[in-house]
């Protein structure tokens, strides 16, 4: 009876991974019937939903197994490629069939009516099969295709509006980051199988954990990982393209800020025990991630439009999530990754409301910041829930000082909330920030432990100088942050708005680099022609 059991379980373990790869066939199956076929619009759209809800079944079932049974690798065949299924995979197979499934379901109601919705739905079938397999596939260079193929399609849609040029020409420069980006996996894929022989991921971590000397292939793999990551997540300079494909659909906007984007923390999650045979690896993406993180934070203050301070958003919490890789807390990197891409698909879904609610805010009337006093007050509160919430939860700060920079994180983010309308009692206020504090770093604490149990940080101890590095950029943020507001008319707030406005002219510098190395091919629109006096002739072309 036991032995029947098992068998049991093991077949329904081989049938849910042997699923995943069948509904990504079945719908680029759907997009080949639909480049030979006339589809109705009413009708175009029930097969893929279909499958995404069926996906969506089979990913709660595999993670359901795995939390059960534990992680395992399958192979369809002898000769085909393997679907590792663990806890990491399935979180990011869940978490990616359902945005895919909420973003199809709004996709169809945003676009209703519009003559490329046919074209739109091709590519968002093409870019959601291509992640469900990135996600799950245990060879790495099964994934570094899968990866490419994601990015292309993600660049249809973002060039759904062909007649804008801005859109255009975001898309143009993503092109091209990403084309490098490319290069650097496939030359790290290269040298990681001259090392050690497999592609096999699971392999790859087996051997890494078992070998203390590697050779200089694996350690020059680790730091092309790491580059590729931070061109693709959207990094200091190469952040440009991100702020500026905000004239494509919404839903390909949240599908890029809520899923996309982050593939590049997955990879670097998948790969950790590559990561740590690199300590400069490792530095390169705490210093990375901390200056982005901070510089993105104080360019955010600056901004009116909702999208773009959202868009700015998505490039610091990637910094952030690269800053925990890099110390390897590596379930913090997870549970960021989760939380904010459910956030930023709810954002940029409900982007008209959350426009409505800034409005209302705008008109609401003016805070003041608190005095001295109660300012060191809430200073100290904050810091007395988070040593509180921190207990209860298990935290032990002497054994874990990367919660310290955490910590001080959380805090820096919620004292700026310190302040006090005129006629209120300010004293009342910082002891109700006092317990949300406690409450939001209780809750905080307990997914940390929960997530510490899933996904185990980094044995390795962070290093000295990355810890010091991310914890004076933190500090420097809150600083600049609490003069600036307390002091908006000041010398420092004078002088930083307009740099921070202009996000420090660092993408000026990498849009002249890419457009000098290979320039966009813009079509003139016919009110453009019409304005330059020329008759309209929509072949030609022009540089820019």
């Amino acid at each position: 009876m036991p032995l029947t059991f098992l068998f049991r379980v093991s077949a329904l373990q081989a049938i849910s991974a042997f699923l995943i790869p069948l509904l990504s066939c079945l719908m680029l199956l759907f997009v080949w019937l639909a480049s030979h076929r006339s589809f109705q619009p009413h009708r175009a759209w029930q097969l893929p939903q279909a499958i995404t809800l069926l996906a969506l079944v089979n990913a709660l079932l595999c993670s359901l197994l795995v939390g059960i049974y534990g992680p395992v690798s399958i192979a369809p065949t002898a000769w085909l490629f393997t679907i590792r299924l663990d806890t990491l995979s399935v979180m990011m197979l869940t978490l990616t069939v359902f945005l895919g499934w909420v973003i199809m379901r709004f996709s169809r109601n945003y676009l209703a009516g519009d003559k490329g919705q046919g074209r739109y739905l091709v590519w968002l079938c093409v870019t959601l099969a291509s992640v469900w397999l990135l996600v799950t596939l245990n060879n790495l260079l099964l994934v570094c295709l899968s990866w490419t193929v994601t990015s292309i399609s993600l660049q249809k849609l973002l060039t759904f509006y062909k007649d804008r040029p801005a859109a255009i020409m975001a898309a143009h420069k993503k092109f091209l980051i990403s084309r490098a980006a490319d290069l650097l996996t496939l030359t790290a894929t290269l040298l990681v199988y001259l090392s050690l022989g497999t592609l096999q991921i699971d392999l790859i971590t087996e051997v890494l954990r078992t070998t203390h000397h590697v050779d200089m292939g694996i350690k020059v793999a680790a730091f092309l990982f790491v580059l590729s990551a931070i061109l693709k997540c959207a990094q200091l300079p190469f952040h440009g393209w991100l702020l500026q494909v905000m004239e494509a659909p919404t839903p390909v906007s949240a599908l890029l800020h809520a899923g996309i984007v982050n593939i590049g923390g997955f990879v670097l999650l998948r790969l950790s025990t590559l990561l740590e045979t690199m300590p400069a690896a490792q530095l390169l993406l705490v210093i990375v991630g901390s200056v982005t993180a901070t510089l993105a934070a104080l360019v955010m203050m600056t901004r009116i439009s909702v999208k773009v301070m959202l868009a700015w958003s998505t490039c610091a919490q990637m910094g952030f999530m690269l800053l925990e890789i890099g110390l390897g807390a590596y379930s913090l990197a997870l549970l960021h990754l989760l939380a904010h891409s459910l956030y930023k698909a709810y954002a940029f879904l409900r982007a008209g409301e959350t426009v409505a609610r800034h409005r209302i805010l705008n008109i609401a009337p003016a805070e003041q910041p608190l005095g001295a006093g109660l300012y060191m007050l809430a200073l100290a509160g904050l810091l007395s829930a988070l040593a509180l919430a921190g207990y209860l939860t298990g935290i032990d700060l002497r054994h874990e000082p990367v919660m310290w920079v955490f910590g001080g994180a959380l805090a820096s983010s919620l004292l700026p909330l310190v302040s006090a309308a005129p006629g209120t009692h300010a004293l009342r206020q910082v002891i109700l920030l006092s317990g949300h504090a406690f409450c939001l770093v209780l809750l905080y604490g307990v997914w940390h432990s929960l997530f510490a149990q899933l996904i185990p940080s980094s044995v390795l101890p962070p290093q000295t100088s990355a810890l010091v590095f991310a914890a004076i950029c933190l500090l420097a943020l809150l600083v600049v942050q609490q003069t600036v507001l307390g002091y908006p008319q000041g010398l420092l707030s004078r002088w930083l708005h307009p740099r921070a406005f202009a996000g420090f002219h660092l993408d000026e510098i990498v849009t002249y680099m890419t457009l000098h190395i290979y320039p966009a091919r813009l079509i003139r629109t016919e009110e453009s022609k019409l304005s330059d006096g020329l008759r309209p002739n929509f072949k030609k072309s022009a540089k820019l």
